[in-house]
């Protein structure tokens, strides 16, 4: 996701002209963290590739928004948690738990196995018509 290419074709999702990357974003992947700002797991699609994207992902077609963003960086992982067991085997103690890079070293870094990346999306508008 660090390169904004379109989870369809691979190509930038970048929009010429205005810079805004464009994102199908559905409550399963999804959670806001402002009026126009939010964080995602789910990588970008470039405005070519929505109809594709929506015939091709049953997640997409149960309620997608397409929005544009200003921006994305980089806020952290999704992971699963272990810590040692009785004879030191991993035992896993959380699924999909949310690890921000800024967590500090108290936090869950250690015992976790990330699974995705995910993104602060800035400046989103829903894309209407």
């Amino acid at each position: 996701m660090d390169a904004m290419r379109c989870q369809v074709c691979g190509h930038s999702a970048v929009e010429v002209g205005s810079g805004r990357v464009s994102w199908l974003l559905t409550k399963a992947v999804f959670e806001a963290t402002g009026a126009d700002s939010g964080r995602t797991n789910a990588p970008p699609t470039c405005p070519g590739c929505v109809d594709d994207a929506l015939k091709q992902c049953p997640m997409l077609q149960d309620n997608a928004t397409l929005f544009t963003m200003a921006a994305a960086m980089p806020a952290g992982v999704l992971a699963d948690l272990y810590r040692p067991g009785r004879d030191l085997t991993p035992v896993l103690y959380g699924h999909n738990v949310f690890v921000p890079w800024n967590s500090g070293p108290a936090a869950h870094h250690r015992g976790a196995l990330a699974t995705c990346q995910v993104v602060h999306l800035h400046g989103m508008r829903a894309v209407t018509g």
